[in-house]
């Protein structure tokens, strides 16, 4: 025999007895939430909803729901927080980069050192070739670790320690967790924007969600989650 179900609704009136899955319907209805007292007949208690392993994964979309909805919410992250995290970021970066190169320039072919004087011509372009080897070596070291720090962070807790700092978080489009594709496409993204003399974040000033170029293309938007 099927068992039955009762609620206990949110103006304190008894509701049922009803099937299973009507009382799923009702959790898709928002009538029955986590902490809903429920009744089943094989039971001689009254329970929160989801003590009940039968209704735990409507109760998890219904969770999930909410949670996209107040995401959506949130007020957008502006151009100056923005800009303040991604110095905060780059800070971060740079201060790995310079203490792996730091260890790297001990090497012959990772050399580098300040002239303390130019007269010749040719010396002045041994120094400039320096700093073409040194500008490689840097991007060499640089990229790998933006890509890998940007990706982790984002794919992992939605936010890089520079959005954390401000109080910000990527989130998609529908509030849902973007997630390591997500992140991997946005860090594209945002490479392509910045190839156009930075228009690609720059365009947030001008439109209502601060969506920036990288934003448009991977269907994020940066909200306040304070």
């Amino acid at each position: 025999m099927e068992a039955e179900y009762k609620i206990i609704g949110g103006d304190g009136t008894e509701y049922g007895p009803t099937t299973l899955a009507e009382l799923k319907a009702w959790i898709g209805d928002g009538r029955v939430a986590n902490a809903t007292q429920v009744w089943r007949s094989d039971t001689t208690n009254w329970l929160p909803a989801e003590k009940y392993t039968e209704l735990k994964t409507e109760l998890s979309q219904l969770n999930d729901a909410a949670a996209s909805a107040r995401l959506r919410s949130l007020a957008a992250a502006g151009f100056w927080a923005r800009l303040g995290a991604y110095l905060v970021d780059h800070f971060l970066i740079g201060m790995v980069v310079f203490a792996v190169w730091s260890l790297m320039a001990g090497s012959q072919q990772w050399k580098f050192s300040f002239p303390t004087q130019i007269k010749t011509e040719a010396e002045f372009q041994a120094f400039v070739n320096q700093l073409v080897v040194l500008s490689y070596q840097t991007a060499f070291i640089y990229y790998p670790f933006f890509l890998f720090y940007d990706v982790f962070f984002n794919g992992r807790y939605g936010a890089t320690p520079g959005k954390m700092a401000i109080g910000a978080r990527i989130i998609k489009v529908d509030g849902r967790r973007i997630g390591y594709e997500t992140a991997f496409l946005r860090w594209l993204a945002s490479r392509l924007g910045e190839a156009v003399f930075f228009l690609g974040y720059l365009m947030m000033i001008f439109q209502p969600q601060k969506r920036a170029l990288q934003d448009y293309l991977a269907g994020t938007r940066v909200v306040f989650i304070r």
